[in-house]
């Protein structure tokens, strides 16, 4: 009873601190709320016999991605007549949480589900919860080979041999790019390194143009910048070392990070009183041509590819955060949209068996080109060869890119299991708009952790 009670406590803090947790800032893809099951299984005289496996996921609604994986889930029982799919996803972040909670109490974990973020897996791991997938990769590597390796690195967690989870959705949160304006300041390409960045910024300024649109006061795009820099100079290695306290904010390597958002703000790169401009302005701004860039992720390719939206929609492009000239060997590590499927740790025989083969089918090839073509939907495989004409350019682009990631990891506070980390830290970097130091910043960010 105290590990459930435990798991519970740590079920609370992981579930406020998502990493990008709702639809009207941050593009989360989750869908409407919703309980289906994947057929309607007449009763009988051989249902004793059937092999339950039961999902909780966040695939539930009308969307198209949401029928791609039911379609996936009926393929599976035509397979394998004695299945019977039971699927409680829920679209709703409320109820989603309360049946997971409800689920890990009365003992009855489904067969796969998901929890957003790794900061406390360790709980699960040493009760046993959460199956290590790493054996199901070794032996299945014509499945295992196409999966983003940044995104299977994701779901190892420090002090633990394995993988946690597998990749189920992904997308690169970089820059997207009106090269229209960049051309017409008289920049030629996007700047690829930190110098280059800031070089363009001194140019883009001198034409009167907005380097980078960002608003921060919706507090995120101040957050998805620091990831930004924060990955680029330490590595997604460090983000993990600060969750488990190998690591301070106040480091001096850590208040660099700060250092360099600062540097960037004290160039007049953003529009001016960013810190009282929301996230729907800069967006905006970006649409209109007003700015040359915008951080952000692939929730907002439709706007970019559309011509009621901006008239720029063949101009804007992606690319990568610049990365540091004396940090190559960071240049491949990215801030990504990531969530997974996790398969219960108390399987055996044929239920885990046929378990870990439906969750290869639901992220195999063959359903990634399915969730790409027709549903605009991101999982992180390198094997998918996207049909002309199916998805926008800039579509193409965004997957090409986070495919090269070799390093990938969502928010800094991600991997922290104090749930108030996402506020402070983001609270924290926005200050800096406004008088704070980055010292400072370090500071009041390392006491949130200290004052636990």
């Amino acid at each position: 009873m105290k590990k459930i009670i435990a798991l519970l406590m740590m079920l609370t803090l992981i579930f406020s601190m998502t990493a990008c947790g709702n639809t009207n800032d941050e593009g989360n893809s989750t869908t409407d709320s919703g309980k289906e099951t994947s057929t309607e299984n007449e009763s009988t005289s051989n249902d004793d016999e059937k092999i339950e496996i039961r999902l909780l996921t966040r695939m539930a609604g009308t969307t198209t991605q949401v029928q791609i994986f039911k379609d996936v889930l009926k393929e599976f029982e035509a397979k394998h007549p004695d299945v019977v799919i039971v699927d409680e996803s829920q679209g709703d972040e409320s109820s989603f949480n309360n049946k997971l909670k409800t689920d890990i109490a009365s003992g009855t974990l489904p067969n796969i589900f998901r929890i957003q973020g790794v900061a406390n897996l360790s709980d699960y791991i040493e009760n046993g919860m959460i199956m290590d997938m790493g054996p199901v990769y070794e032996a299945n590597p014509e499945w295992s080979e196409g999966l983003a390796k940044g995104a299977m690195d994701y779901y190892k967690v420090p002090g633990y041999e394995g993988y946690y989870g597998v990749p189920m959705e992904s997308g690169l949160i970089g820059v997207f790019y009106n090269e229209k304006v960049l051309n017409n300041a008289g920049i030629d390409k996007f700047p690829e390194t930190w110098n280059e960045l800031k070089e363009a910024i001194v140019t883009l300024n001198e034409a009167d143009v907005v380097p980078i649109a960002l608003g921060a006061k919706s507090t995120y795009m101040a957050g998805h910048l620091h990831n930004q820099i924060f990955y680029k100079w330490l590595g997604i290695d460090a983000a993990k070392a600060l969750g488990t306290r190998e690591k301070k904010w106040t480091d001096a390597d850590v208040v660099e990070t700060l250092t360099y958002v600062k540097e960037l703000y004290d160039m007049d790169a953003f529009p001016e009183g960013t810190a009282g401009i929301s996230d729907d302005i800069a967006v905006t701004q970006f649409l209109k041509g007003d700015a040359a860039m915008i951080i952000t992720g692939p929730w907002n390719i439709g706007k970019f590819t559309n011509p009621e939206e901006t008239e720029f929609a063949d101009s804007i492009h992606s690319a990568k955060f610049p990365y540091f000239e004396e940090k190559p060997e960071f240049k491949d590590h990215d801030m990504q949209i990531i969530s997974p499927y996790m398969v219960s740790g108390d399987l055996e025989g044929k239920e885990k068996e046929y378990t870990t083969e439906l969750v290869m089918m639901l992220t195999s090839a063959d359903a990634a080109k399915r969730y790409a073509e027709e549903a605009q939907f991101l999982m992180p495989r390198n094997d998918i060869d996207i049909a002309d004409n199916t998805v926008s350019d800039l579509f193409k682009e965004v997957a090409e890119l986070g495919g090269t990631s070799q390093g990938i990891a969502v928010d800094v506070f991600d991997f922290d299991p104090v749930g108030s980390m996402q506020d402070r830290t983001r609270n924290s970097i926005v200050g800096m708009f406004v008088g704070n130091t980055p010292e400072q910043a370090a500071q009041e960010i390392q006491s949130e952790i200290d004052n636990k």
